[in-house]
């Protein structure tokens, strides 16, 4: 806005075709990062499992988005019930795998561990092959959970690596 006030405070109404008005070019999103955001949905809603509720997709930048999203399960305890679950993931691209390894190497991982480097092993794992066409040839992933009072709720952190993206997750679950 204050780029804008200052342009139309500068502009002579005499002489405009010295100075065309311009629009904001709108931001080009990662086309990689746009289908593996889409592929997570799709895996999501593919599971007969869970009922997304509330599915909200934020733009950073062009390489970084953040996805809010709440689904509903059913709980694994005898009684029955049903956890509800909420996400908060962080996407980013890198612009080479490389450069995600360098940013997961200096991300503090203290409380985590490291899980595997199979990415067959991963509960989304046909998020990534179904957005790229391949798996990927770099995947690492570093989960942390805390466990409440007598399994009532649950908080589930990860950092993963899939080639040049990195996935920064938390998640709670409360039954």
């Amino acid at each position: 806005m204050i780029a804008s006030l200052s342009i139309e405070g500068c502009t002579n109404s005499t002489n405009s075709t010295n100075n065309p008005a311009t629009s904001p070019t709108p931001q080009v999103h990662d086309p990689t990062l746009e289908k593996l955001i889409d592929a997570y949905k799709q895996e999501i809603n593919g599971n007969q499992s869970t009922t997304i509720s509330a599915w909200n997709v934020t733009w950073n930048n062009a390489t970084s988005a953040n996805i809010l999203f709440t689904f509903d399960t059913p709980g694994n305890s005898s009684f029955g019930l049903t956890a509800t679950v909420s996400v908060n993931d962080t996407v980013r691209s890198f612009p080479t795998t490389q450069d995600a390894t360098s940013f997961l190497t200096a991300f503090d991982k203290a409380n985590y561990s490291f899980k595997n480097t199979d990415y067959t092993s991963d509960p989304t794992s046909n998020t990534y092959h179904n957005a790229t066409g391949h798996y990927p040839s770099v995947y690492k992933a570093y989960p942390y959970t805390e466990r409440g009072i007598l399994g009532a709720s649950e908080k589930a952190y990860a950092v993963t690596q899939y080639d040049n993206v990195i996935n920064v997750a938390n998640a709670s679950a409360t039954l």
